[in-house]
């Protein structure tokens, strides 16, 4: 699959501020762009991997170094992305990392992942949002964002 080229001059690994990894599936980004723009309109960063990452970069290098950067990940869940292995993958190295960790569901619910054969696994006890509830997700994120 082609990655699309950066968005302007931004390069995410620098400057200070509160920084969101979104977590998704390829074929969500158009949601996932969305998303990410209301985080930067919260006074956030918003990484994505599709946008912000150079055709060239090191993948696996530049994910593990921007949830190392991060104070908070949010995983977006579809049905396209909850078999997905990165998201899981991201999920578990922000969760080694003591990251704030929200999962927002659209189209799937807790219950989906509750009948699949290893359950909820490492997503029990996050704290799920559904996408119709992220005025108030927003909300607390300018909170956390803003000094």
């Amino acid at each position: 699959m082609a990655r699309r080229p950066r968005i302007g001059n931004r390069k995410t690994g620098e400057g200070g501020g509160y920084r969101v990894f979104v977590s998704h599936a390829g074929d969500d980004i158009w949601v996932a762009e969305q998303i990410a723009k209301n985080i930067e309109a919260c006074g956030a960063t918003a990484f994505l991997d599709r946008r912000d990452i150079a055709a060239g970069d090191n993948f696996k290098l530049r994910i593990r170094e921007e949830i190392e950067r991060c104070q908070e990940l949010l995983a977006l869940f579809t049905p396209w992305s909850r078999t997905r292995g990165w998201v899981r993958h991201e999920i578990g190295m922000a969760d080694r990392d003591r990251k704030r960790i929200v999962c927002v569901f659209y189209k799937v619910t807790a219950e989906d992942f509750r009948l699949e054969a290893d359950g909820l696994g490492p997503l029990e006890d996050l704290n799920f949002i559904d996408i119709n509830d992220l005025d108030a997700y927003f909300l607390e994120l300018t909170n956390r964002a803003r000094p």
